[in-house]
């Protein structure tokens, strides 16, 4: 099979933080056969699919779409019953209640809810892995249009620059000009098959073998294999593949087994990279035959096995974009049926009583950021507080959610974050804080709590918070931002709910108690023309006292529904008596967000964080969703920043769990990012700096942009300037427009959007071989999700960048100027510098106070 597509822009930038993870919370043991690092485990993993629900320590559910004219692959399809796995597809007949999803780029986040027809169904291992057997055992559908598929997948991009860039330019597998190269190391096993290339023959007694190094033609072998039996006979039959990465004993090759018996083996462009592993099923355009005329079919697996070999070709290589397309991205909200669908008991009610000794990966997402205390202009990066840490997520082992903050008088680990993401020099003023995977609308939300009593019951600089968040941003020009008169580059659009602790009598930062809370309703942020609504509650005791500071709070949305008569509102509940009820007029939300639960330090409206280390403890959370008929289902901008990797939190275990594997070390976390929290008493001006979003698709054929990780560092004493006229103050004097749209205006350059990439450049800069230079400037967006770069050429060696990997190029987003640099030693006597602007990409792009020293 061979397909190619565009996919929507959908991910995370991140930024590389290497802290200490704290290992006090032990999970249960999983049967992994490696972890992400490579790892090697013992024995064979073997899935039964028993239970209701995917363990989602192991697994992870999709939520995206690829491959043409189809809705997508969605979580709800994903059951399990009677010990096995049921992956559902939803042909041209369907006429049910369930949506799928559809990429586009001009929606939000680049996608949108989708229709009803053609909606698979796909899961994927959370790990990676290598060399060795596969099996599912499986009753794949028998009916032509949709694919009954098992796949490896490893995606990664490299730039202009990177030595693999340049292998793929020197072995013409891609331009010299072109944006990236795309390493894509993919095996697949997809039925129906067919004789040949052209799509016409397909058949249940053929299958298309495939295997991939990269995304284009002559990078990828298609086996056309003939099986001994047709498999759409009702019947389970075990599908396999053995891969072979070499050794001195064997040859590199992947063999395939249909019930044991050997069918192809491909022995071209076999791939190295460890892989996740995938099962589904999904709509092609044509190669499967069709049209898909059916209502509801179901892929059955009974299990899946792998048998790790361990070859020493196996190359352990992570992937650009890990966290892209999975169930914590799906925007559409979660309703009763599908909560019970995992949870046949749940009464249409999503729960977690925080018992075990670690939350569940599947439930809940665990924030790494920083907002509410920006300090200065800005441009130093430094913040009042110093964010929220993984690390002070726990579970007390007695049925509670731990959320520590760390005071003024802390001393220790975790070290805070600042707003870009630089770590700080201490822990003090760190909170927590998690997100609920899943994004819920209307319904009844319920959270039990123990409001700490750290000052005796007087506000103590720590704010216990329950929220639900759901942000975008609407370029200007959009129809969004007309019709809300947005000024600036972006309207943003910030639907939330907040309870806020404490509270205070008015708008002054003044009489702030636990007597009080603030119960805001915000559909965006600006405060002329108002767009939020604060409200300070009288609670009518201090909760941080009475009953032991246990209280349940509760919030009843409504986000509108005519065909149910109901009108916007939102009901706040204090231990089951009614205190605030927020109207439309007060700006109601009616997009669906993730539920929030947090302990945080804002700057200057919840006292001073006099103390040392405090915890609130949650006892439950539920939520209860109701009809989804008036709300606004629209993906985030930006829906997965700000979050920790999973293994960053203190509960992960790396597999297999109880020894022998190395300690992981952090993986990516988001930087500047836009702020998922309460606003207290809004503030006008508040504007999250967001970073864009990709989703490269796991399966042939994916492109995407580059996703930078900007990563401070500490600058060198500079030496001369070797550009001319850095500063752009002489026009374009010294830079030469090499492509697009260039031009020096106010004495800054100008990179415009452009059907090509813009780009000058500054060449044949001499330097001297073997000492080293630091190359930076100033670079900002008028789209905040877009990215300006600036990059070198020439022969070098040690090259490092702010965003925190090798390349000679290094990019900002957002809308303020922030410096980017690249450091390197000099191989050779001369180098070019430029600063584009990647083609596409909405709004323009500048740079400033260029500058290339050297240094000691």
């Amino acid at each position: 099979m061979r397909i190619s597509w565009k996919h929507g822009l959908l991910a995370v930038s991140a930024l590389l933080l290497v802290t200490t993870v704290s290992q006090a919370a032990v999970p249960m043991p999983k049967a992994e056969a490696f972890d992400w690092y490579g790892h090697n485990g013992s024995g064979t993993f073997r899935e039964e699919f028993n239970g209701t629900e995917l363990d989602s320590t192991k697994w992870l559910i999709a939520a995206k779409q690829w491959g043409g004219d189809n809705n997508g692959v969605v979580p709800e399809n994903v059951k399990l019953s009677g010990g096995k796995l049921i992956l559902e597809a939803h042909g041209d007949s369907y006429t049910g209640d369930v949506l799928g999803l559809k990429r586009d780029g001009s929606a939000p986040g680049g996608v949108k809810q989708g229709g009803k027809q053609r909606v698979g169904a796909a899961i994927a291992s959370r790990d990676y892995l290598g060399s060795g057997k596969y099996t599912m055992r499986a009753k794949v559908i028998g009916n032509m249009g949709v694919a009954s598929t098992m796949w490896t997948f490893n995606y990664q991009e490299y730039y202009p620059g990177d030595p693999e860039f340049q292998r793929a330019v020197n072995a013409g597998l891609v331009s010299p000009t072109a944006e990236y190269y795309a390493y894509n190391h993919e095996i697949d096993i997809e039925l129906p098959g067919r004789p040949g290339a052209a799509h016409t023959g397909q058949s249940f007694q053929k299958a298309l073998f495939n295997t991939f190094t990269g995304e284009n033609e002559g990078e990828y072998q298609t086996t056309y294999g003939n099986l001994p039996v047709n498999v759409a006979d009702g019947q389970f039959h075990d599908f396999s593949f053995e891969w072979h990465t070499g050794s001195p004993t064997e040859a590199a090759r992947v063999d395939y087994y249909i019930d044991n018996v050997k069918v192809a083996t491909n022995t071209n462009f076999i791939p190295t990279n460890a892989g996740r592993l995938w099962l589904g099923v999904w709509f092609p355009n044509t190669w499967a035959g069709g049209p898909p005329s059916f209502d509801v079919k179901q892929m059955e697996v009974d299990w899946f096995e792998f048998t790790p070999y361990n070859e020493p070709g196996d190359t352990w290589m992570p992937e650009t974009f890990p966290d892209d397309g999975w169930e914590s991205m799906d925007f559409r909200p979660m309703t009763g049926a599908e909560i019970n669908q995992r949870n046949p008991s749940a009464g249409g009610v999503w729960r977690d009583d925080f018992n075990g000794t670690t939350l569940n990966p599947g439930d809940w997402l665990v924030a790494k950021k920083n907002w509410g205390g920006q300090l200065g202009n800005g441009l130093t990066g430094q913040s009042f507080n110093g964010g929220v840490h993984p690390d002070n997520v726990k579970l007390d082992g007695q049925g509670n959610l731990a959320l520590e903050a760390h005071g003024n008088y802390y001393n220790g680990l975790p070290l805070g974050i600042n707003r870009t993401g630089a770590p700080r020099k201490d822990g003090k003023r760190v909170g927590a804080a998690i997100a609920t995977s899943r994004y819920f609308g209307s319904g009844e939300y319920e959270v039990r709590m123990k409001v700490p009593n750290v000052n005796n019951g007087s506000p103590h600089g720590a704010v216990p918070a329950i929220w639900t968040f759901h942000y975008q941003e609407f370029d200007e020009g959009s129809p969004e931002y007309v019709a809300n008169n947005g000024t600036g580059d972006y309207w943003a659009s910030n639907h939330e709910i907040d309870i806020e602790l404490p509270g205070r009598p008015g708008p002054p930062h003044t009489g702030m108690t636990f007597e009080k809370a603030l119960f805001n309703t915000w559909q965006g942020e600006r405060e002329s023309p108002q767009e939020y609504h604060a409200n300070f509650t009288d609670l009518g005791e201090n909760v941080a006292i009475t009953d032991g500071g246990w209280h349940t709070f509760k919030f009843i949305w409504e986000t509108g529904d005519t065909a149910r008569g109901v009108v916007p509102s939102v009901k706040f509940y204090l231990d089951g008596d009614l205190k605030w009820t927020a109207t439309g007029a007060n700006y109601v939300p009616n997009k669906p967000g993730r539920l929030w639960l947090g302990y945080w330090f804002p700057r200057n409206w919840a006292g001073a964080a006099n103390f040392s280390t405090s915890q609130l403890l949650i006892d439950y959370v539920s939520i209860k969703p109701y009809s989804t008929g008036g709300a606004v289902v629209q993906s985030e901008s930006y829906p997965m920043d700000g979050f920790a990797a999973w293994e960053e939190y203190p509960g992960y275990c790396s597999s297999p769990c109880g020894g022998g594997a190395p300690t992981p070390t952090p993986s990516a976390t988001p930087g500047v990012t836009p702020t998922p929290t309460p606003g207290a008493t809004p503030t006008p001006g508040v504007t999250p700096t967001p970073t864009p979003s990709v989703t490269p698709t796991p399966t042939p054929g994916a492109t995407s942009t580059p996703t930078p990780s900007p990563t401070p560092s500490v600058t060198p004493t500079p030496g001369p300037n070797l550009l001319v006229n850095g500063d752009f103050s002489g026009g374009m004097n010294g830079w030469t427009q090499s492509g697009g749209s260039a031009s020096v205006t106010g004495g800054e350059m100008v990179l415009a959007s452009n059907s090509v990439t813009s780009r000058a450049e500054q060449q044949n800069i001499t330097v001297t071989s073997g000492r080293k230079y630091r190359l930076s400037g100033n670079l900002k967006n008028s789209n905040a999700a877009s990215w300006t770069y600036l990059g070198l050429t020439g022969s070098m060696s040690n090259v490092t960048n702010s965003q925190g990997n090798t390349n000679k190029e290094a990019g900002i987003s957002g809308t303020a100027y922030t410096q980017a640099w690249i450091e390197f030693t000099a191989t050779s006597n001369t180098v070019s510098v430029y600063t584009s602007f990647y083609k596409d990409q909405a709004g323009s792009g500048y740079a400033d106070q260029l500058t290339l020293v050297e240094i000691p």
